[in-house]
């Protein structure tokens, strides 16, 4: 036995936990989804306003990243973006190479009202949920995401490059 964190894998119940976070995905889906129609908008873009509201000006690689999309899925997201003018593409007055996404004065005056909107909506689903619950949940799932990133995902593209 290894300590603290075999007694933690001897009692987690993968298909329990799993199936749980299955259904909290899929019902935090159809919710933000129907938030956003209000406005709209699909929650990737929703994303993308999210970031730009505290990082006006990101280079369109810069916010392809911060959201994990591949360079095709984000500039489609932009494309449809541009055409509800909500952003703008303007090239980097330094580096004609870099495209930078700005948004315009239509996403600015969205900020308050979608956000404040999104946060009743979130108190409601965090319940009677402590600040110390909801701290120590994120700490969780944040911890579980970086082992999926650092030592599942590799092991998986591992495998995959030995069989090609």
């Amino acid at each position: 036995m290894h300590g603290k964190t075999d007694n933690i894998v001897y009692h987690f119940s993968f298909t329990a936990v799993g199936s749980l976070m299955g259904k909290i995905h899929r019902a935090m889906k159809r919710f933000t989804e129907g938030q956003m129609k209000t406005f709209e908008i699909t929650p990737p873009q929703f994303e993308v306003l999210l970031s730009l509201w505290e990082r006006d000006g990101l280079a369109l690689s810069e916010l392809g990243k911060i959201l994990a999309r591949d360079g095709p899925t984000i500039t489609g997201i932009i494309d449809r973006m541009e055409q509800k003018q909500l952003v703008n593409r303007k090239r980097d007055p330094s580096d004609r190479r870099c495209i930078k996404v700005v948004l315009t004065p239509k996403a600015w005056g969205l900020r308050e009202k979608m956000t404040s909107h999104l946060q009743a909506s979130l108190k409601d689903i965090a319940g009677d949920l402590s600040q110390l619950e909801m701290s120590q949940l994120e700490s969780i799932l944040t911890k579980m995401l970086m082992n999926i990133e650092q030592k599942i995902v590799p092991r998986i593209h591992g495998k995959l490059h030995a069989t090609l």
